[in-house]
């Protein structure tokens, strides 16, 4: 990703997360884009030059479809966020994208790939179980 185009990149990260966070109940909706964008500060301090971060734009031809982060840890990536914009969804670009990064992954001697999903997230849950990935934790919540 190039340099000039990490602050946008970063504020639809941050109301992307945002939401999210707010939707699963964890941060109040109204505290919650403060929260995401001094996460997102705290993890990528040095912007697209953040050491072991992975900063791509998903191409289709000439067609910008989607961003991908990456944090690589020893011999393991982990998935920050993977996003196709709505426009480009439900045409399989994000599954040819988890095939390319784990093709990527086995030329550079990555041996696991990992992620976070929020469990509203269906869709994602879906398409992440359809291409191998095994739920290896489940926190759970009852509102009393």
């Amino acid at each position: 990703m190039p340099k000039e185009h990490f602050s946008d990149f970063a504020e639809s990260l941050s109301v992307g997360y945002a939401k999210d966070q707010a939707d699963a109940g964890i941060w109040p909706r109204d505290e919650a884009l403060f929260k995401a964008r001094m996460t997102t500060m705290e993890l990528l301090p040095d912007g697209v030059a953040t050491k072991d971060h992975f900063l791509w734009e998903v191409m289709q031809g000439k067609d910008f479809v989607g961003t991908l982060w990456v944090f690589q840890e020893g011999k393991t990536y982990f998935i920050y966020d993977i996003l196709i914009f709505e426009a480009f969804q439900n045409k399989g670009l994000g599954s040819d994208l988890l095939v390319l990064l784990e093709e990527n992954a086995k030329k550079r001697g990555i041996t696991e790939i990992s992620l976070h999903a929020f469990a509203h997230n269906k869709r994602a849950v879906h398409v992440y179980k359809k291409m191998g990935f095994e739920v290896v934790d489940i926190t759970m919540r009852k509102y009393v």
